[in-house]
This record gives structure tokens, sequence and C-alpha cells, in this order.
């Protein structure tokens, strides 16, 4: 399960060979100010009209980017933008064509060759595995090639070793990445979406069905069965702020009971504390005020980090997860770009303009660079389902808190959250796919 995103010149390679065909963008790089597209891509089930005005945040506060729309269904934010190739489109009375435009690249040292078109180019005839084959190849599938060209891709859900699929564990608590605990079943890879798994040393030491549904928590808080209607019903002390764990519902949420029922919720990042009566409850606070370091995604690695003289062209790491699964903020941080709207293109060839069609979240961190104090990092979230409610373009997201949901949507074998962290110099914007993005691992919490 994989997004490979293309270098510039792939995609300067093969926009020239298609045309762009349906790519129907009008974008630019202006340096971090924004940007401002017309006739986004239309997406299937997206509907938008009008005229929104997106304020910048940090140290583009005060520039303004406005996106006018067309009635009807369209995208804000395309995620063209974050890419280095944009079509751009002319129209006249009766036809509208769109011209491939030649961006020069930034100045950024890469010690590999940029990848082929094809990832069967050069391959001898027979099942390849998309890891030997490098390039724009997914890692997870299984390439049969002929002639120089790929014949077939077919995904691999416990990844491709030896030129054939590698068969599936048949115990799900194998793919449980952090340690022992309780885990949903739809993290895990042959999980039951709808049961909650107690793993113990890689295997299943207890399944517990979930009649209305699991809760994936942040990494490090176990996950549990959503409860059985309202805990605040068990509310025996009055109106106020419980933890979960003293009303049957989830321990590591904070529920607001108004007249024995719930008001409102929060999931505590870093726990629950039940406080002594008379007292409301509360949550944790993060250790040391926040971490200047970043919480990795939930899922099963898939595909990790290998592009710039790393062996491959990957730009960020892949985590296999249930469509749906929530993503907290890595690190605090304002959003400062995002896309929705656009549905899966895998099966339909990836061309170019389903490289360009994926729905993300760009995060700018408060404290910058861990690894590097002259420069600011930001992190993608890629291929999200969608975005929490009232989380949007300049919001400001503490770390742990909800940020997005995981999806399936783009060029994606299967659904995953591909993370990518850039670095650049203060004041600079990041785009994806540049040697400024770095491995996601070096700025991890331990």
């Amino acid at each position: 399960m994989t997004h490979t995103c293309p270098t510039r010149s792939h995609l300067l390679r093969t926009s020239l060979a298609l045309g762009i065909v349906g790519l129907g963008l009008a974008c630019g790089d202006d340096g971090g100010t924004g940007f401002t597209a017309t006739n986004p891509i239309t997406p299937t089930g997206a509907s938008n009209s009008g005229t929104t005005t997106t304020p910048t945040t940090g140290d583009d506060a005060g520039d303004t980017t406005t996106t006018t729309e067309p009635t009807g269904p369209a995208t804000t934010n395309p995620p063209c933008a974050e890419l280095t190739l944009c079509p751009e489109t002319t129209t006249d009375p009766t036809t509208t064509t769109t011209t491939p435009t030649t961006i020069d690249p930034p100045d950024t040292t890469t010690t590999q060759d940029p990848p082929t078109d094809d990832p069967c180019s050069g391959a001898a005839d027979g099942a390849h595995c998309g890891g030997d084959l490098g390039g724009l190849a997914d890692h997870g599938s299984l390439y049969t090639c002929s002639g120089g060209a790929t014949q077939s891709a077919t995904p691999c859900p416990a990844g491709c070793e030896g030129d054939a699929c590698k068969i599936p564990q048949a115990d799900p608590c194998a793919s449980a990445q952090s340690g022992n605990g309780d885990y949903c079943g739809g993290t895990l890879m042959n999980g039951d979406a709808g049961s909650l798994y107690t793993c113990q040393d890689g295997g299943t030491a207890n399944k517990q069905p979930c009649p209305t549904g699991c809760k994936v928590n942040p990494p490090g808080i176990a996950d549990v069965c959503n409860p059985e209607g309202d805990p605040c019903q068990n509310a025996q002390a009055g109106d106020g702020a419980y933890c979960g764990a003293g009303l049957g519902g989830d321990p590591n949420v904070l529920y607001d009971c108004v007249g024995m029922a719930t008001g409102s919720s929060e999931t505590c990042a870093n726990g629950c504390k039940v406080n002594d009566p008379g007292t409301p409850d509360e949550c944790l606070p993060p250790p040391n005020g926040g971490e200047c370091c970043l919480d990795a995604p939930p899922g099963t690695i898939t595909q990790n980090y290998s592009a710039c003289g790393q062996g491959g062209s990957h730009y960020g790491i892949d985590y296999g997860t249930a469509v749906g699964t929530p993503i907290y903020a890595g690190m605090s941080g304002t959003v400062v770009g995002s896309a929705l709207g656009f549905p899966n293109c895998y099966n339909n060839g990836c061309s170019p303009s389903c490289w360009n069609a994926f729905n993300y979240l760009k995060i700018k961190a408060d404290c910058g660079d861990p690894n590097n104090a002259a420069n600011d990092l930001f992190i993608y979230y890629l291929h999200i389902d969608s975005i929490a409610p009232g989380v949007g373009d300049g919001t400001h997201l503490d770390q742990g808190q909800l940020a997005a949901l995981s999806g399936n949507s783009g060029c994606s074998s299967g659904p995953h959250i591909h993370i990518e962290t850039a670095s650049v110099p203060k004041g600079q914007n990041a785009t994806l796919n540049t040697c400024s993005s770095n491995d996601p691992d070096s700025v991890y919490c331990p």
C-alpha cells in the first residue's frame, strides 16, 4: 500500500507525452504566500461553490490566497500546487486547451538518477517486486514485466519478497507495531475491524468483539471498543467532567456530562486523570509541556523512506491502516495547506492527473526542525479521507490533537497514511518530492 510521489523529471516527461489530459489546473509556486487556482480538478463527489479567501499563517502572515471556484463540483487548495509541474490553461469561446509548462527545479542535490517512466524499463521479462525495480514502482506490488513494459501490477497486502507476494501471517497481532497492548483489528493485517485484539509478544492473547465499533487512540494509548449507550448516564455525582474509566466509557476520553447525558467529549492524547470527588477530572498535559519531536502515525509500515541517495524514490514513510483511522497531529503546529474531494485513482493506471489528485493535510511545526535550528519543519499527511471537524487552513493543532482520518485517495494501491517531512530554511515554503524532504524517522519521538 503505497504512493510514491513522482520526481519533476518524471512528471514532465509523462505530461508532455500524454498532454496532461484532464488536468485542468493553473497554479504556481509563489514562494510561500499561497497560490491561486482556477478550473481546479473536478473529483467525483466533491461540491463547493463561491469564492474562498484563506489567510496564510506563520511567516506568511498578512498575505491572503483567493481561490475562485465555479459553481458545481470542485475542490479547494488543489495539491498540484505542492508539486512542481502545473499546466497553464487558456480558454477561447469554443475550446479549452492545456499547455504544459516547464518549471526549472530548485537547486537541490541528489545522488540518484531520475526514474524511468515505466518501472519495468530495462527489467527482464517475468515477475518482479516493486522494491527491486526501484524508481516509481510501488514497493508493495508485484509487477509482471514483458519487453521492458509493465503488463500488470498486483498489490501485495503483506508485502513483496523474492518476486512473489508474501503470504500474510495468520495472527493479526504479528503486525502490531507498538508493542504489547490492545489494538483495533482494522489497524492489524488480516484483523477483524469490528474486534479489539490484545496483543502479547506478537500473538493474540485475547479477541473481544466491539458491537458499536472500535476506537483507535493516539500512539501509546490502548485502543478500546466504543461504549454501548451514553457513558454519562452513569454520572452519579452530578454535572461535570468525567474520565470514561469511571463511566464505563473510553478511559482515555474526558466526558462533559450534563443532565446524565454527554454534552461534549475530548480524547486525551496523554491519558485522562481521575481526580478526587468534588474535583472535575481532566486530561493529562503533554510531557514537558509538549515535545519538539514527531509522533509516528498508527498502522503497519508498508514502505520506508528511500529517496535522495537512499536507493529509491519514496520521500516519506507509508503506514497501512484501515480507512477512517484517526490521525493525530504528530507535532504542534499550524495547518498551512489541505485538499479534499479526490477519489482513489490507482486502478485507472495512475495517469499524470492522478498523481496530482490526492487529499492531504500540511502542518508547519511550531518548534521548527529539531535537527536544524535554522530550518522550519513541514509535516504532510497524504491520501487522507477527511479532515477533523473544525480543522482547516490556519487552524492551530496541539501535539496529539485529532487532525484527520486516514483514507485511500489518489494513486494509492491500498488504504494507508503517507507521512512526509520537509525541512527548509526559516521563512521559506516547502513542497513535496524534493530533497528537502527527509526521513520522518529522523525526528520521531524516542
